[in-house]
């Protein structure tokens, strides 16, 4: 998946207001950037977009050449399998073990009995649960359930990893271990998008950072080629 770039892209409900005014701007492939603004600046709006959860009202969302709001609906899962997404809540399903919760998308897609072990498996080795594998998530602190959130959002290998507020519940030595954890899938070539409003946090790492503010592109900051 290469490039995404928002071109001139305008967000507005139905109630008129707007969640994105005229942004524009490229993200490299194997990028990993910030978003943020106060709540209600567009950070989600911005993720849902690159989602296809939500159509722009004017302008384009193009990934990899391609205009994803053209996309008929038959493509819109086919899309989606090369995104993940981390949530501030990891919705987790809380009568299933942590394994069955990282394997489910695995399942949804069909995938043979002995791949979804091996890629659930390395899914829940690469954010430190294997040894938990068959805990039930009530069992957990919160930390190791967003953990869960993001073994979940990586098990299909998706080129492009959307998080937003991953850090929201978490205290900050648990924010910035979430934090580590994103930037290891970027360092193999995953995009990494996360929308967040620890503004000291996201400084320390000295990434690019893209900041809203009532929908609008205020600042393009950090990071020398945006990776």
């Amino acid at each position: 998946m290469a490039t995404i770039e928002f071109r001139r892209v305008v967000k507005r409900f139905e109630t008129g207001a707007h969640a994105l005014q005229d942004v524009s701007v490229a993200i490299p492939a194997g990028s990993m950037l910030f978003l943020t603004g106060h709540s209600g600046a567009g950070k989600s709006t911005f993720l849902h977009l690159v989602l296809r959860a939500e159509r722009a009202t004017r302008g384009q969302v193009l990934v990899g050449g391609v205009d994803i709001g053209q996309l008929p609906p038959r493509q819109v899962p086919v899309y989606r399998r090369h995104l993940g997404v981390v949530f501030q809540d990891p919705r987790l399903l809380e009568h299933r073990s942590l394994f069955d919760n990282v394997a489910l998308p695995l399942r949804t897609a069909g995938m043979r009995h002995r791949e979804i072990g091996r890629r659930a498996r390395a899914a829940l080795s690469s954010v430190g649960l294997l040894q938990k594998e068959r805990s039930l998530p009530r069992h957990i602190s919160a930390g190791e359930r967003q953990r869960v959130g993001i073994a979940r959002a990586v098990v299909n290998r998706p080129k492009v990893l959307l998080a937003d507020e991953p850090t929201g519940n978490l205290d900050p030595t648990l924010s910035r271990n979430v934090l580590g954890l994103l930037h290891q899938f970027h360092d193999v070539g995953t995009t990494v998008i996360v929308a967040s409003h620890e503004h000291e946090l996201i400084a320390s790492l000295g990434l690019r950072t893209l900041e809203l503010a009532e929908g609008r592109l205020v600042a393009d900051t950090g990071g020398e080629d945006g990776a």
